[in-house]
């Protein structure tokens, strides 16, 4: 795929399209989602173990999941689910939109992650009765318990619990709460066979923001050598290797997925023929990577104040707490960037929301600044790879900080431009907090 992001005259491009452009046509605060970027990622995941598979001549097949937790938009899902094998569920009310979505794709894959309380469990049962290509992964001894007094027919997978030595002291996955333990893991395993449920799945989750080769390969092995072999053993149905999210993300778009993908690619069969099994088909649930970059948030700057004699502080007209929710509550890197004016003098300043709350700004961290132009007269802003999580946590739709209105939203496929959502009105707000 060509650039993402390209600075033509002094103004910066996305996606082929001038965010100037946009900003002025549609006004700001705006969201802008390119449905044709989430289509890119996919088929570019699909398209290099496809060809990796090939070229190594590997017996096992290449599925893509989205997962849909990224981004709960339909018409982000409807684009993926055209270009993917399936989706991925994490909870009752996921899985309720899932089946509605794919009433008409029901031989894709629905594959069901998460804790799972009676409704969650009830709902994959229904959908299983109701011709899904479904698979519960099953997450807790208790949920084993329950599907076999159900004594349901259904195609399952195990989560295993990964030990932490392979994970960075103080990462939050050091402490996962998911999965079974090895022992867990080898009575389920063992027991299974007197049961309805029949074991396909074997799924761990590489989770983490940035990649690391090194870390991957441990947890990979670990999880193929000591599980999945394990299970394939005893039960013939075991095919798929389930390795969850965590494929790399397309950083400057530099990265090599082709390479990738040959590179899972040859350890899984090196692995398999050093322990005498099937080649798996290998199975990856991705929402950040296909859904991230697909969305940008453009704002205008409104005004300068120079309280800080080293950093003036540049306004806009939303507020940055609701325009990066990701990235202040968990850390997630987000670039914000100048959007015009690029070609003029560039200073060090901070940018702050139009609220009256101190937490409201953005600035790097380890710098104390973010460059912009010197010349803020009609100088916009961009947010860029808002695409995952960002609704979710800010509450599409909702009531949001210092009541300030959610931004317009737009979305655009093959050039043309759909209104999924105007500039949220004081009218809206009301009815959401029932005045």
């Amino acid at each position: 795929m060509d650039k993402l992001v390209e600075v033509k005259n002094g103004e910066l491009f996305y996606n082929g399209y001038s965010l100037k452009e946009l900003a002025k046509k549609y006004d700001t605060p705006l969201k802008v989602t390119f449905l044709d970027l989430i289509k890119a990622r996919i088929t570019t995941l699909k398209d290099s173990f496809d060809t990796a598979i090939k070229e190594l001549n590997y017996n096992g097949s290449f599925i893509y999941l989205n997962a849909n937790k990224a981004n709960y938009g339909a018409l982000e899902i409807k684009e993926a689910l055209e270009y993917a094998n399936g989706l991925e569920t994490s909870s009752y009310y996921d899985l309720l939109l899932t089946k509605e979505l794919m009433k008409n794709d029901k031989q894709k894959f629905i594959v069901s992650n998460g804790y799972k309380p009676n409704d969650y469990l009830n709902a994959i049962i229904s959908a299983k009765k109701d011709g899904y290509n479904i698979i519960d992964i099953i997450d807790s001894i208790d949920e084993y318990e329950r599907l076999k007094e159900s004594k349901i027919s259904l195609n399952v997978g195990l989560r295993i619990h990964l030990s932490a030595k392979y994970i960075e002291e103080g990462d939050v996955i050091s402490n996962d709460r998911f999965g079974l333990l090895k022992d867990e893991f080898e009575y389920i395993v063992n027991d299974i066979k007197n049961t309805n449920l029949t074991l396909t799945t074997i799924h761990f989750h590489q989770r983490g923001f940035d990649y690391e080769k090194d870390k991957f390969e441990l947890n990979f092995l670990d999880a193929f050598r000591n599980y999945y072999a394990y299970a394939k053993r005893i039960h013939s149905t075991v095919k798929y290797f389930n390795i969850g999210g965590g494929t790399p993300l397309p950083t400057d778009n530099n990265f090599n997925y082709y390479s990738w993908a040959k590179y899972v690619i040859s350890l899984l069969k090196e692995e398999s023929k050093k322990l005498n099994i099937e080649e798996p088909s290998i199975i990856t649930e991705n929402g950040k990577y296909s859904q991230k970059d697909s969305t940008v948030n453009i704002y205008k700057v409104i005004a300068k104040k120079s309280t800080d004699k080293d950093y003036p502080w540049y306004i806009v007209d939303s507020s940055m707490l609701i325009a990066l929710p990701e990235y202040y509550s968990l850390g997630e890197p987000i670039v914000v960037a100048p959007v015009n004016n690029l070609d003029g003098k560039m200073i060090k300043a901070r940018l702050a929301g139009v609220t009256c709350d101190c937490d409201d700004v953005y600035y790097f961290k380890d710098k104390g600044y973010i460059e912009l132009p010197e010349k803020y007269d009609d100088l916009y802003i961009v947010c860029l790879g808002t695409g995952s999580y960002q609704n979710s946590m800010n509450g599409k739709g909702g009531v949001h900080h210092c009541l300030l209105p959610e931004e317009k939203d737009i979305v655009i496929k093959n050039g043309n431009v759909k209104i999924r959502s105007e500039l949220q009105t004081i009218d809206d707000i009301y009815k959401k907090i029932k005045l």
